[in-house]
Order: structure tokens, then C-alpha cells, then sequence
């Protein structure tokens, strides 16, 4: 693994584990037992492993965005795919716990943020028409379904906080206890067709 794959993983090590704020770029290459020069030789600030970091996100939550979207239009649909974004979103934990103080700091993330929001909005609409059409929800009367795609996107956002610092259960099921939380949102319209389906796909 290249130098400035290894500052990485350790600044996302630390930053899950201490928050964004209280690491140091000293203390990022102490942990790697490589000096100081080295760290700045690859990324001259801290501010600079954030971005990058960030940036790295990004790819993963478009590669699992998208593998998504290819697969809600195929024969089968498969409500479990939503476990990648979530898995995304814990494996980059730091970003979202900390987001109102990155978006302040970081207009480039700002901005990002704002796009992705109405991005997830996009996919969550195109997921209600088509799942509308094949039967699995309710028909939509008087854009009743505007409120659920909101909390929806809500969740997305909002769970890592409450899963930080709330939740008690066994690690290895935390991610599928707030996956099954943001279904249990979306199966408020969900029809007979819509249930049997559901209840197939459970892992």
C-alpha cells in the first residue's frame, strides 16, 4: 500500500474513533511511525486528508448509488442493496458526524452535499414511480408521498448520529437495524403485492 493510501486509512481510523476535530496531522503520522515531513509530503494540511477522504466517499456511495438505481430496474428488485449505502455512510462515519462543522469549513463539501441531497431525492422519486407501476406501493394522490421521500432522505443523513450515539445492540447488526428503520418508513404505502415481495428479500 502506497504512503499516502496508509495516511488515509489512518486518518479515517482516527477520525471515526476521536471526531475530525480532535486528530492532528502530528498525530496521524505518529500513529504510522512515519515523520512529520513525510505526512505533509503528501498532504500538506490536514484539511487536505479530509478532502481526500471525502472525495473517496463519494465514489463508493456513486458506485453503490448506481448499482442501485441498475438494479431497481431490472426483473428482480433487490431492497437490499440499500445496505451498501449504509455501509458507505458507517465505513466514512466521521464525515456525517461531523458535517455541519465540514460544510462551514469546506465550501467544496458544501456544495456536494446540497447536489447529493437532491440527487438521493431523484432516486428515492424514480424508485416511487416505478415501484407505483409494478404494484408494490400505493397509487400517489395529492403528492402524499412528498413527506416520505423527505424523511427518507432525512434517515439517510440522520442515522449515523443516532446510531453513534444511541444504539446498543450487537455491532455486527447495527447497519441492517437502520436499514430495516428506513424500510419501515417507506412501508407505510406499501400494498399486498408490495409485502409479499418484501418479505422474500429479507436476509
Amino acid at each position: 500500500m502506497k504512503t499516502s493510501e496508509k495516511i488515509k486509512c489512518q486518518a479515517l481510523r482516527l477520525f471515526n474513533e476521536k471526531g475530525v476535530d480532535h486528530v492532528s496531522s502530528l498525530e496521524i503520522s505518529q500513529a504510522l511511525n512515519i515523520s512529520y515531513g513525510n505526512l505533509t509530503y503528501h498532504y500538506k494540511k490536514k484539511d487536505d486528508i479530509v478532502l481526500a477522504l471525502y472525495t473517496e466517499m463519494q465514489t463508493e456511495l456513486n458506485i453503490a448509488i448506481n448499482h442501485l438505481v441498475q438494479c431497481l430496474f431490472e426483473e428482480t428488485f433487490y431492497l437490499t442493496l440499500v445496505n451498501e449505502i449504509f455501509d458507505v455512510i458507517w465505513k466514512y462515519r466521521f464525515i456525517y458526524l461531523n458535517i455541519n462543522s465540514l460544510m462551514s469549513q469546506f465550501s467544496f463539501i458544501q456544495k456536494s452535499e446540497k447536489t447529493y441531497s437532491k440527487t438521493r431525492v431523484k432516486i428515492l422519486n424514480r424508485a416511487k414511480k416505478y415501484l407505483i407501476q409494478e404494484g408494490y406501493l400505493a397509487p400517489e394522490v395529492n403528492n402524499n408521498y412528498d413527506a416520505l421521500i423527505q424523511n427518507l432522505n432525512m434517515i439517510l443523513y440522520a442515522w449515523i448520529t443516532d446510531a453513534n450515539v444511541f444504539y446498543e445492540g450487537e455491532d455486527s447488526a447495527k447497519i441492517q437495524v437502520y436499514v430495516s428503520l428506513f424500510y419501515q418508513v417507506a412501508l407505510t404505502h406499501i400494498t399486498e403485492k408490495g409485502l409479499k415481495l418484501y418479505a422474500q428479500i429479507q436476509p
